[in-house]
Formats: C-alpha cells, structure tokens, sequence
C-alpha cells in the first residue's frame, strides 16, 4: 500500500490501542500475584485489522508484545510494545501487585483502570469483572488451542462499549461502538486470544467505518504456557464451574439439591 495510506492505518491503530490502553470484579477467590509475573517473562501475539467497510484505511498486521520489566515494592512494571508495519509503539504500565489495578502509564497516572493483561483472581460463569476500564461478563469455560499448546481451558469474556467525540484521521466527533471477547487460560490468568469489532457512526447514526480485530498469542517464555499440553484446571476453578453447572440444572429443571 501507499506510504500515506499506510500511515492513516498505522494512525488508526496506534489510537484505538491508546484508547484501550488508558479507558470491581462481583467474585474473586482473591487477588494474589500470580508466580510467573518475574522480571523478564513475556508474551507475544500476532495481531490483524480486517477492514469491513470504509476503505481509507487499509488492512494491516503486526505484533505486540508485553514483558514484566520490574517487580518491587508491590508494583510490576510491564513495557507493552505494538508494531504495526514499521511503525513501532511502546507504553510503559505500573500495574498494583494486589490489586491488579493499572496505577500509571508512561509515567501518567490513570483512573480507574484494571490490567487485561492477565487475571489475578478466579472469575465466575455469569459474573462481572472490570477489564480496563470495562465491565466485562464472564460467559464460559472454553478449549482453546494455539501454536504453542493445544486444548487449554480459558475463560471467555463479553464486553460491549461506546465512546462519543471521538477525533481521529477521518473521523471527525464520531461515535465508536463495538464489542470485545477475550480468552484467559485458568492456569496462569494470561491473556491468550482476543477478537474485537469496532464501528464507528457518523451524527446520524449511521455506520461510516467498522473494523475487526483479533490477536492471538504465538511466543512466550512462561514455562506455564511455553509447552504444548493441556492446561489442569485448578481445583478451585473446577469446584467453582461444577456448582454453577448444579445451581443451573436446578434452576432449569426445578429440582432441590441434598
């Protein structure tokens, strides 16, 4: 594509992933940091943006990447790194160790945003958790398999969001709406696939630009990850799935429980 077309796409991106980046769970089994997050372990996906209407923008590929840099004094500094064509991003997050809280990006402190990163704690089937800045349902325990493992159980997450006054390239106080799901391997927490639609609407409400986007992950050096074999639920999360599974059938087939 045409150097000018490249960087409106490259634009485009760059500013929907600054916006996900700087936009309280119902259920936890608590928050504890998990025992991978050490200086130097890292995750990498490869992502694409699909056009689906409003060709300026063409579509693009790349990689991000996000490493644990620094642990101490109960806060875990990750370098998140985008690259999109040959362009290049990097933000820097200090994440709070028992919370899970974003605390700061690039040195900036933010609001009320959670890492999506990787889960802390244990979900629930039905329940809400916040994601970034979003309430996000948890909606199922899934199989999952990658290039680095096969058949791993992931929790599978909803979110749904729309954002006004928004000023970017083309786009001039457009609405942005649209939808993520994303995919959390049980054992570690870590974020392992993503798939998201945006569409953007003009002050009439009718969709000028929509965009598809899915990243899923292809390195690590978590040992957890790294091998190609089945993830093992944790006990808690099977006991946890197994009540929700009776407490459904209960209510469907109206049945008491001993």
């Amino acid at each position: 594509m045409g150097l000018f077309l490249r960087l409106k796409t490259i634009s485009l991106i760059s500013f929907i992933t600054v916006l996900f980046l700087v936009h309280a769970p119902d259920f936890s089994s608590g928050f504890s940091q998990p025992g991978w997050v050490k200086p130097g372990a890292y995750v990498e996906y490869g992502c694409n943006v699909t056009v689906y209407k409003g060709a300026p923008y063409a579509p693009s590929s790349g990689t991000f990447r996000w490493t644990v840099v620094n642990v101490t004094g109960g806060k875990i500094y990750v370098l998140y790194e985008m690259r999109i064509e040959d362009l290049s991003l990097e933000k820097t997050l200090v994440v709070d160790a028992e919370t899970n809280r974003i605390l700061s990006i690039d040195g900036e402190s933010v609001g009320n945003i959670t890492n999506y990163l990787w889960l802390s704690y244990i979900p629930r089937i039905g329940g809400f958790i916040q994601l970034e800045d979003l309430m996000a349902e948890v909606v199922d325990l899934r199989k999952f398999s990658s290039r680095l493992f096969t058949n791993r159980t992931c929790w599978v997450t909803n979110a749904t969001f729309s954002i006004a006054n928004v000023n970017a390239g083309d786009l001039k106080n457009a609405t942005m709406e649209g939808f993520i799901e994303r995919m959390y391997d049980s054992e570690t927490g870590i974020l392992v696939y993503s798939r998201f639609l945006i569409e953007f609407k003009g002050s009439d409400g009718k969709v000028t630009q929509s965009y598809f986007s899915r990243i899923v992950i292809s390195s690590t050096n978590i040992e957890e990850l790294s091998g190609r074999r089945p993830a093992v639920i944790p006990m808690t999360v099977a006991a946890v799935f197994i009540v929700a599974v009776l407490l459904l059938a209960r209510r469907i087939l109206h049945i008491g429980l001993v």
